[in-house]
């Protein structure tokens, strides 16, 4: 496991081990190819699932405890609204980081060098945490570690909370499948491929994957 801000020598260090990867992965007959995603659009995507799903899990969660409940909160209904609303803020800090080692955590069990291949950093420059794993993994191999922290810091707290009627976690919830727009839509780019590697792009937002060249 290997931790870094990122700085001009991380950035150049990433660039040579992607393309000694590419070179790699050519000699045993493979062609590299990009699938880029727009940072523009992750973040119009990301305000369109604060929308939608946070309609849609408020709905439901008045319809199973109530409008009288809306703001009730099981956990939280205990403290100050002061506090609360600095509980939920600290979580919601946390929950960044812990999405990134939850990348991490997924991807590291079908990698050769295993914790070895992947890297957790901090962009400066963009003031946020990342993960990138260094080996070329298969599709379900990378969806999974893809989509991993949408689901645990978002579909399921958004589950939970409308079963013990905490607005709180609802709405953390909310906020983590918000925070996975950008996953979401490098899942959804997979359904175009078969049968080829993916790789973590160390320097653009999405990946590199690698077709079988036929010779025939």
């Amino acid at each position: 496991m290997r931790i870094e801000v990122e700085n001009d020598a991380v950035r150049a260090r990433k660039k040579q081990e992607y393309e000694d990867l590419v070179s790699k992965m050519q000699s045993q007959g493979y062609e590299p190819r990009l699938e880029k995603i727009s940072i523009v659009v992750a973040n119009l995507f990301a305000l369109v699932l604060l929308a939608v799903v946070g309609s849609i899990s408020f709905l439901i969660h008045v319809m199973v405890n109530g409008k009288a409940n809306f703001f009730h909160d099981a956990i939280l209904d205990n403290f100050s609204v002061q506090l609360w609303t600095w509980i939920l803020l600290l979580v919601y800090i946390v929950t960044i980081f812990v999405h990134e080692f939850i990348h991490g955590f997924f991807w590291h069990f079908p990698c050769q060098k295993k914790w070895g291949s992947i890297e957790f950093g901090f962009n400066a420059k963009m003031l946020t945490p990342y993960c990138h794993c260094r080996e070329a993994l298969s599709i379900p191999q990378y969806f999974w570690g893809c989509i991993a922290p949408t689901v645990i810091l978002g579909i399921l707290p958004i589950i939970i909370g409308i079963v013990i009627s905490s607005f709180g976690l609802i709405l953390l919830g909310v906020i983590g499948v918000c925070g996975g727009g950008g996953d979401i839509m490098v899942v959804w780019t997979l359904r175009k491929h078969r049968d080829c590697k993916l790789f973590d792009h160390p320097y653009e937002v999405g990946y590199a994957y690698f077709v079988r060249v036929s010779h025939e």
